[in-house]
């Protein structure tokens, strides 16, 4: 399986988050569905960073925006913030499933 290297996959990550329309927190499964989709991260590490990131302090709008792959409503801080989170959610993914 192809592996992206990780800063490639915080990058587009963060790159293509947005706010959702919906309302609420996402599922863990649609945050491992964007993640799979728009990062190219194996379903065993998606699913650990869907974990991560709900047990994060990221608002029902930046984890909207992680699983929409759209970052049209958030700000500059929140986008640095979301960043942070899946660099280190994904380090501590990628690294456990090694």
């Amino acid at each position: 399986m192809k592996r992206i290297g990780l800063p490639l996959a915080a990058t587009l990550l963060t790159a293509g988050l947005t706010l959702s329309a919906c309302g609420g927190t996402p599922s863990k499964d649609d945050l491992k569905d964007s993640l799979v989709e728009n990062a190219d991260l194996p379903e065993d590490q998606a699913d650990c960073a869907a974990d991560e990131l709900l047990d994060s302090d990221l608002s029902d709008d930046q984890l909207n925006a992680v699983a929409d792959d759209d970052e049209g409503g958030l700000d500059s801080d929140e986008k640095a913030e979301v960043g942070e989170v899946l660099t280190e959610a994904l380090t501590k993914c990628i690294t456990d499933s090694e």
